[in-house]
């Protein structure tokens, strides 16, 4: 990505590893290449590993285009990689399938799924299909308010 005008703080976001990021950005704009290449260096590093990162995307596309993406870049980085930085590389490939890279919606039904005791929730709940949502949103708004 040499050439654009934040060229400087993309490459940063690859090499500063000790540090944290909140990138905003429009789509298009590299919000999904950009996380994977730094949870790739992550990895190859030994300053993470992938099942200890969740990456949170907006859509099930972008969560997907993540994935391929980092697959890529694991893959890539894992040519010619020392004897441990390829085993953390291999482990991390080995992962993917069940890394913590999705949607927000994902992310936290996966939490109360893990934890319904904690959330206060039935542990055999399901989720709403959307179109049922809204009416069932509307009732407990106005239960709600009328106990407000």
């Amino acid at each position: 990505m040499t050439g654009l005008a934040d060229g400087a703080t993309r490459a940063r976001t690859r090499s500063d590893l000790s540090a944290t990021f909140v990138v905003e950005a429009p789509a298009g704009t590299g919000t999904t290449t950009e996380p994977a290449l730094r949870i790739a260096a992550l990895i190859t590093h030994g300053h993470a590993r992938l099942r200890d990162i969740v990456a949170v995307t907006f859509t099930d596309k972008a969560a997907g285009e993540m994935k391929l993406r980092l697959r890529a870049q694991l893959e890539d980085e894992r040519q010619g990689a020392p004897g441990e930085q390829r085993k953390r590389l291999d482990a991390a490939l080995e992962q993917l399938e069940t890394a913590h890279i999705g949607t927000i919606h994902a992310f936290c039904l996966d939490l109360l799924r893990e934890r319904p005791v904690q959330a206060g929730v039935d542990p055999d709940f399901d989720v709403v299909a959307e179109d049922s949502a809204r009416p069932l949103l509307e009732r407990a708004f106005d239960s709600w308010y009328q106990r407000k």
